[in-house]
């Protein structure tokens, strides 16, 4: 018998055969030479969404709920790319064999098979139905048509060919799954809410390191109104196009990533006789290239000119995401959800401020919340998925600190590694940097200011000293009681720092083979490091 294709590289009919959605990937410990079933080996291998979060939790903390909206998103976004190209191959196949079959019957044959499959609706006819006798057919009638009595009124064409197994979609096959009809998968648009510093923007560059999609990341405060200064939403499509290696087939598949978004929002009530061209007016401007239509984009960025060479990108396979800080939006949340009250069982008023409170309501917030913040409704109905971050609590600041693949304490010990010097934090300054950081409400990024603050003037003096093997950070050195220290003395290691600081209550002067960081004399003593942060 003949082997059975697999469904991916033969598409005979409106059903295709999908692989069991609970086979395990390569991934489970499972050696596979081979590619999943009903994938082709020219194609790339379809990341599960599991895989898609694993990915995304080395490198960013917390914030469950937008990975596991993330990696929902791009696997859909492939498999709504595999959809699309299933289909518009078995357009292209039906049309060929109907051409084909057109040539070969005669004028007369082509005539007599016109019907409801000229009509494209098929599908609804019956298989198992002659015509038999009718009584309001005439006598003459039957005996020129007596030869095609036994033929069904309306037949499915079956477009199986020889090559194919018959039996493909036969429940007795051990490797039957699923068998659907053909239809197009519309995209879901994402919009990320949440505080800033929390790993938004981290959670779309992580991203872009794991698909195989081109992805782009823009800023909507450049945006303006078409024929304003400033840049064109084109150019977003533009930047794609390039990340894509300027291949138009590849950039229609990509995802864009705009950044910013809460800052198009309209303009207060304020009534102005200008237009809000950087505001509602790139709002307006994004509709369309959301939505999915062929946009023509200019080749050469800059001002448009009518004249110049147009490229055409159809934006219907593109997926959209926004992410925006949205400050206010827990304000509104909070008068629609708390209702002002009197009495007993009256609810209290709520501190906005807390981040607890703040990512309870960033979870309930929903369109028309969007709307009241100066969204327009075209707009935020083009993204159904609304998701929001948490603000970082001290344990998840402290976690950022050391387990990612890219932490901030792995980053420093290799800067300090590049002059042959360890680098040691010790787990009370790892407490204090995240204290301080919290304390401020800057969420991650303010872990790199604190650092680097605190860290100025060691790697100002580390450089040029050639008897320092380890620079030692804790709690003191964080506070500003006194600077980091280094150690000089091979003997000298951190666990006998920690031991002597310990005996010592802390004095630095007692022990030996260990100094404090200090500048040269020369170099403007009024000076000091740290105070702007």
């Amino acid at each position: 018998p003949n082997t059975p294709s697999p469904p991916s590289s033969n598409i005979t009919s409106t059903l295709h055969h999908y692989p069991d959605s609970n086979s395990k990937s390569p991934s489970e410990g499972q050696e596979n030479t081979t590619n999943p079933p009903g994938i082709d080996e020219t194609q790339s291998y379809l990341p599960t969404p599991r895989e898609i979060w694993k990915g995304l939790n080395e490198y960013v903390i917390g914030q469950q709920n937008v990975k596991v909206a993330l990696s929902v998103g791009v696997h859909n976004h492939y498999k709504r790319i595999a959809v699309s190209d299933a289909i518009q191959a078995d357009r292209e196949r039906l049309e060929q064999q109907q051409s084909i079959n057109m040539m070969s019957e005669p004028s007369s044959m082509q005539e007599a098979h016109r019907g409801l499959t000229d009509m494209n609706i098929a599908q609804y006819g019956r298989t198992s139905t002659s015509i038999g006798n009718n009584p309001l057919t005439s006598t003459a009638s039957q005996a020129s048509s007596s030869s095609e009595d036994e033929s069904p009124f309306c037949q499915t064409p079956d477009l199986t060919s020889s090559h194919s197994d018959p039996d493909k979609n036969n429940i007795a096959k051990p490797d039957f799954a699923r068998t659907i009809e053909d239809c197009e998968l519309d995209k879901s648009n994402i919009v990320i809410i949440g505080p800033t510093g929390s790993g938004k923007t981290l959670l779309v560059k992580t991203l872009a390191k794991l698909i195989d999609v081109p992805l782009v990341i823009a800023d909507a405060t450049c945006l303006t109104q078409a024929g304003y200064v400033g840049e064109d939403v084109e150019s977003i499509l533009f930047k794609l196009y390039l990340e894509s290696g300027q291949d138009i087939e590849r950039c229609q598949r990509g995802i864009v990533y705009i950044d910013e978004t809460d800052k198009i929002r309209k303009s207060g009530g304020n009534v102005s006789i200008s237009r809000d061209v950087s505001g509602e007016g790139v709002q307006h401007a994004l509709l369309k290239i959301v939505e999915g239509n062929v946009i023509n984009v200019p080749k050469e960025p800059g001002r448009k000119n009518p004249r110049g060479e147009f490229l055409q990108i159809d934006t219907s396979n593109i997926l959209f995401i926004c992410g925006g800080a949205f400050s206010g939006l827990e304000k509104i949340i909070n008068r629609r959800v708390d209702h002002a009250s009197i009495g007993f069982g009256a609810q209290m008023k709520k501190d906005t401020d807390d981040q607890k409170v703040q990512g309870k309501y960033f979870d309930a917030a929903i369109p028309k919340d969007l709307v009241q913040f100066g969204m327009i409704p075209e707009f935020v109905g083009r993204f159904p998925v609304i998701v929001s971050t948490k603000g970082l609590e001290l344990e998840n600041l402290i976690d950022i600190l050391t387990v990612p693949k890219n932490s901030l304490i792995k980053q420093y010990k290799y800067l300090f590694a590049m002059n042959d010097v360890d680098f040691h934090v010790s787990e009370c300054g790892m407490m204090e940097i995240a204290k301080t950081a919290h304390g401020r409400g800057t969420g991650a990024r303010g872990l790199r200011a604190i650092t680097e603050n605190v860290l100025m003037e060691t790697m100002f003096v580390v450089p040029s000293m050639e008897n320092v093997h380890t620079v030692y950070l804790d709690a003191a050195a964080v506070r500003g009681d006194r600077k980091p220290i280094l150690l000089k003395d091979p003997n000298m290691s951190v666990e006998i720092l920690e031991q002597l600081l310990k005996d010592c209550d802390g004095r630095l002067e007692d022990v030996e083979g260990a100094e404090t960081v200090a500048i040269d004399k020369d170099i403007d003593p009024d000076s000091t490091f740290g105070e702007a942060a």
